[in-house]
């Protein structure tokens, strides 16, 4: 990975299959064309509880009743995301 400089932009990634994300599911999360209606569902916590999608200033988050807020970077790894190939659906 190469140092940020300044006026560059982060590129948001689709979590669903790793490339350059454009829109945003129903849901809030931003995707690739080809994943406009896939949702993130049954995403869980390190301690096994359940996580709410919120939509705050800065983007999207989940949060925990017990842990707290989880960024979607995250809460992505604890869960296997993005899939590796189309057995892992």
């Amino acid at each position: 990975m190469r140092k940020k400089v300044y006026g560059e932009y982060k590129v948001e990634k689709c979590p669903f299959c790793g490339s350059v994300a454009t829109i945003k599911n129903p849901q809030g999360i931003p995707v690739c064309p080809a994943h406009k209606n896939e949702e993130l569902e049954n995403m869980k916590c390190a301690c096994g509880s359940y996580l709410d999608i919120k939509e705050g200033k800065y983007g999207v988050f989940f949060l925990c009743m017990s842990c707290g807020p989880i960024n979607l970077k995250k809460a992505l790894d604890i869960n296997g995301y993005p899939l590796i190939s189309v057995t892992d659906l």
